[in-house]
């Protein structure tokens, strides 16, 4: 795969669902905080229009601040993640893209999540030998759609944004990499071969 984007002097890899399928735990660490603070929802529910912050599940729930907040949200939320990390799946097309990228330059992982737990999925994975650059949603001001950080990234990894490829799988990852001034895999819409 890499030898299309050979002449990148970097790429950087979103981590929830390019490096890993983190779906299940993603969702049932969402369930589980919404249950936590008395408000059971369904798997249907779930699906039907996955949100990861509190912020958005208030948002559709249509609930004020102190009934669902963020500190208490994102603490039962990690503790479900990491009690629950067998429920990850490596994704094999991209962890040997990870790995051949990484033979060609510098690598990152620049996620939406927070970086413990980006690290700790990458050991999951197996992908946690790789000279990682990881940014996650705790290194930068805003998280993604913003492009704060893939600019952390690319600082990071002393290139500029237009030399690093960023493959990603969400809307907001997409532009979050295109506003940095990176080119872009959706691996959504385009083989990963």
């Amino acid at each position: 795969m890499l030898d299309r984007y050979g002449s990148y002097a970097a790429c950087a890899f979103d981590f929830d669902g390019t490096l890993a399928d983190t779906a299940a735990v993603n969702l049932g660490a969402v369930k589980a905080s919404l249950a936590a603070h008395g408000i059971p929802v369904s798997d249907a529910w779930l699906f039907a229009a996955p949100a990861f912050t509190a912020a958005q599940l208030r948002r559709r729930l249509g609930i004020p601040p102190d009934a669902l907040p963020d500190e208490t949200f994102v603490k039962a939320a990690r503790a479900y993640w990491f009690a629950h990390t067998d429920r990850i799946r490596p994704i094999a097309v991209a962890a040997h893209a990870a790995r051949a990228a990484a033979d060609r330059g510098a690598v990152a992982v620049v996620s939406a999540n927070y970086g413990d737990i980006v690290r700790h999925g990458l050991t999951v994975v197996g992908l946690d030998d790789l000279p990682w650059t990881i940014v996650g949603r705790d290194d930068v001001p805003q998280p993604k759609p913003a492009p704060d950080a893939y600019l952390r990234a690319a600082h990071l990894m002393g290139v500029a944004p237009g030399d690093c490829l960023a493959h990603e799988d969400t809307d907001e990852g997409v532009a979050a990499a295109t506003s940095a001034g990176m080119h872009v895999v959706d691996v959504r819409h385009r083989p990963w071969r």
